[in-house]
């Protein structure tokens, strides 16, 4: 089972959801008990070691949406 992210507009809380690919769409409660929180995209990185062991984001910009090199002062909340 997949597991989504929610956003939760009346509290601002992020938060996870392990739920059927059929009821993916669906509002979420959230853990403080609004009701109607939406799912969210993702954001991850994914990591490559080079042969000489130093590691660099696979495809570049994990973000994708800026072109920030620091996610320190990336402005997409956590």
């Amino acid at each position: 089972m997949p597991l989504y992210e929610y956003y939760c507009p009346t509290c601002s809380h992020k938060f996870e959801v392990l739920r059927p690919m059929s009821r993916s769409d669906e509002p979420a409660t959230c853990p403080e008990g609004h009701d109607g929180a939406e799912r969210v995209v993702s954001l991850f990185a994914s990591f490559s070691k080079a042969a000489d062991g130093s590691t660099a984001p696979v495809g570049g910009n994990p973000c994708g949406t800026c072109s920030l090199d620091s996610c320190s002062t990336c402005s997409v909340p956590d």
